[in-house]
């Protein structure tokens, strides 16, 4: 608990500190990166701190084979995924994963956005003319190692691995080698499809949880850590058996407050599990109330910053009706996702609420708030996008596990136990294996088309907007630079009224008539014209659209 809390105190206070320094000095690149080095070293002088105030932890140390079995199969599932995030196959830069090639473009582009921003609270990287609406946590802290002279890719490895490795014992330190298959093996049945050679993703959309949700969404390399520390603390200090301190408030306070920041929907669960805590456990509730009142005013003004920009709007579709979540009707879909896991948290949920056995208290305090936010998530759409629904899942899904274990099945006798970590776990294993194969490899981008691209943007302000094909793979997007209008995908998963803008794109790059006062009505500042371009307006009118030879720019004011 000491590391791992001293390590995400200082995370905390890095990103935190950014924030005002930035806007003070005007981006984090000014002055050498004067604003980066000295977040770096809030953020340093934050975890040593942290750590002289947090008390050594009194908690078991791993023992047993199986303990070192789970350990090492994350580390060597975090080590495959991570260390081929991104490497070059020639002229390409390729991923492992397809579920990340959109994703990793995105935190590409808004890393080194952000490194180069020049106002704070910053705009939108892709899409002109509105403020950056996004818990951009992990990418700001990026940004900060970039602007302080750390290669991109390097960064990005550091602090995946990082991130892997505090997620690793914080996982442990929750529910031990169960808390740590659970991550890594979810799936229900899908994963079976592999064995008459099917493929998994066609029957499923509650994936593996380790492939689609933490190596994809960076945010919980510090919100998964985080939140599991501040979950376990709660845990130990509300019914462990000296109920004392196991975290100090102002870290704890610290960890959460930060919390939206890097991931809206892990703050909304720990606020739903403070709620209930506090309301079933007075012993509790003094420090519960310390703790909302010093987190809170930092909970919400982050909060309303990533969800509104300061624009003063919440994203579009926000929230929703969605009875039977992305089923579709169909009752195989349930066989398929959740396998025996959805009947054995619905069968402990029953148990714990029927048995009113006082050695139970703990289990209720945490299962029952998870199996009703669970329960939500397949009747209420949290996000634009549904399957965004399981960024509340996954927190439902590693609270539950442990207590799967604890109350049901460790009580079973050896072969039914293994039988039931079999049913629960051996489809999500062969998906992980299947996920991880070193078969794999997905083009991501040209390394020439970003060099070519690099070299003929080089003296254009990052803050001027440009129009070019909105691809998720385009070198301008991947580059940091703004856009008119970036990949469809993220800005209709992330609620952005993007339609109109996304109809005057088209028609300036078609070319059509009135298309120089569109441009310019679009904040338009050059105009970029490359393979994608040529691709995705083949009848174009623009000038240039048909010449032959390299990537062209072209500024909206020159005479063409």
């Amino acid at each position: 608990m000491r590391i791992l809390s001293s390590v995400l105190s200082g995370v905390a206070v890095a990103a935190l500190s950014a924030l005002p320094l930035a806007w003070i000095t005007g981006g984090l690149s000014v002055l050498h990166g004067t604003a980066s080095f000295l977040a770096l070293v809030a953020g340093g002088i934050a975890s040593a701190v942290s750590w002289m105030i947090t008390p050594p932890s009194s908690g078991r140390t791993p023992r047993t084979v199986w303990d070192w079995l789970m350990i090492g199969i994350f580390a060597c599932a975090s080590a495959r995924a991570f260390l081929w995030l991104i490497y070059a196959d020639g002229d390409v830069w390729k991923i492992l994963s397809p579920n990340n090639l959109s994703d990793l473009t995105l935190h590409l582009s808004i890393i080194q956005w952000l490194a180069a921003a020049p106002s704070w609270w910053p705009a939108s990287p892709i899409l002109a003319g509105d403020p950056l609406r996004y818990p951009f946590g992990s990418d700001l802290f990026n940004a900060l190692l970039l602007s302080a002279g750390v290669p991109l890719i390097s960064g990005l490895l550091i602090c995946a691995l990082a991130g892997s490795a505090l997620a690793c014992g914080a996982l442990w330190r929750w529910g031990g080698p169960i808390a740590i298959a659970a991550l890594l093996f979810n799936g229900g049945f899908a994963g079976y499809e592999l064995l008459r050679g099917g493929n998994p993703d066609g029957v499923a959309e509650w994936k593996n949880l380790f492939l689609t949700m933490f190596v994809t969404q960076r945010g919980y390399l510090y919100a998964l850590p985080a939140g599991l520390v501040l979950l376990a603390a709660w845990r130990e200090e509300t019914f462990g058996k000296d109920r004392g301190a196991v975290l100090p408030l102002p870290v704890q306070a610290l960890l959460l407050g930060v919390m939206p920041l890097f991931s809206v929907h892990a703050t909304l669960f720990l606020g739903v599990i403070m709620a209930t805590l506090f309301l079933i456990e007075p012993s509790a509730r003094h420090r519960f109330a310390m703790l909302a009142a010093l987190a809170a005013p930092s909970v919400l003004l982050i909060g309303w910053l990533v969800t509104t920009g300061t624009g003063g709007h919440l994203p579009q579709n926000a929230i929703g009706w969605k009875p039977g979540w992305m089923s579709g009707g169909k009752l195989l879909f349930w066989f398929w996702n959740f396998g025996i896991s959805l009947p054995l948290v619905l069968f402990l949920a029953g148990f714990l609420l029927l048995r009113r056995d006082e050695s139970l208290r703990e289990a209720r305090a945490f299962v029952l708030p998870s199996v009703l936010i669970l329960t939500a998530c397949m009747f209420i759409r949290f996000a634009p996008w549904e399957w965004d629904n399981m960024k509340l899942m996954i927190w439902a899904w590693l609270v539950i596990v442990p207590f799967v274990w604890s109350v049901l099945l460790s009580r079973l006798p050896v072969a039914l136990r293994i039988l039931a970590l079999v049913l629960l776990f051996g489809s999500g294993a062969a998906t992980l294996v299947a996920g991880l194969d070193g078969r794999h490899g997905y083009e991501l981008v040209k390394r020439s088309a970003l060099h070519n691209a690099e070299w003929l943007l080089r003296d254009i302000p990052r803050d001027r907007v440009i129009a070019s094909a909105p691809e998720w793979d385009n070198p301008v997007l991947v580059l940091g630079h703004r856009v008119v209008a970036g990949y469809e995908g993220n800005l209709w998963s992330h609620g952005m009224d993007y339609r109109g803008r996304w109809n005057d794109l088209n028609s300036v790059m078609m070319g059509e008539e009135g298309w120089r006062e569109k441009a310019k009505a679009l904040g338009v500042d050059y105009i970029y014209w490359g393979e994608l371009e040529s691709r995705r307006w083949p009848e174009s009118r623009l000038p240039w659209a048909h010449k032959e030879g390299g990537p062209t720019l072209h500024a909206i004011d020159a005479k063409e």
